[in-house]
């Protein structure tokens, strides 16, 4: 399966989601490329659209290769099989640790502009949007952090994911996709249109659809 672009794939993903409508929703995209995505969804469930951060924590000989993700409250996730293959320290992770945080909150800050305090989800149906998922990461990271605010549910909603990952991740939360390609190599692949979404493009949907 092929997208046109992020757009086109939340609108299919929004029609896979409707058991949730009606319920009290919110909807959190990682960013960037997760807005664009989940802004159809709220549009479909109108419901308000946030954002939750969380980034991977790169291994010291490799930052591409991750060893675990680290949210922008602070919370680390980490594969502890690499930590004791590759003997990495724990201070090599609380520095990274620390530094993704503070850019984290930063970014934060700039893409929620207008938007106020960070809503409650205390008793809601948080779905936690990605434009595509590749190693589950930042995504079960930031679902760990957004259950530790007490919602009443928390589902992982995405266009793609490999299939090796689909049985892991529904341990997590309940999960709704719609593709799981066995020869999963990189999300963009599965997107006609796949440029990196500007942080002018991340404020313009949050504010549009927080105003529907």
């Amino acid at each position: 399966m092929k997208f046109r672009n992020r757009r086109e794939a939340g609108r299919m993903l929004a029609q896979q989601l409707g058991a949730y409508k009606g319920q009290d929703v919110i909807v959190l995209a990682i960013p960037m490329g997760g807005v664009p995505v989940a802004y159809e969804i709220a549009l479909e469930m109108r419901a308000p659209l946030d954002v939750v951060m969380a980034k991977k924590i790169g291994a010291p000989f490799n930052p591409e290769f991750a060893i675990g993700a680290v949210t922008w409250n602070g919370a680390v996730l980490l594969d502890e099989d690499s930590m004791e293959k590759w003997k990495i320290p724990n201070e090599y992770v609380g520095e990274v640790s620390r530094k993704l945080v503070r850019d984290m909150k930063e970014q934060l800050d700039t893409l929620r502009v207008g938007l106020g305090d960070f809503p409650k989800l205390y008793g809601r149906t948080v779905i936690i949007v990605d434009d595509g998922i590749a190693t589950g990461n930042t995504m079960i990271a930031a679902v760990e952090a957004i259950r530790d605010q007490g919602p009443a549910d928390v589902v992982i909603a995405t266009p793609v994911i490999p299939k090796e990952l689909v049985t892991d991740m529904e341990l997590v939360a309940p999960l709704v996709y719609l593709d799981a390609p066995e020869d999963f190599e990189a999300v963009g692949q599965y997107y006609e249109e796949f440029e990196m979404t500007s942080e002018d493009a991340v404020r313009g949907l949050m504010l549009l659809a927080n105003s529907a």
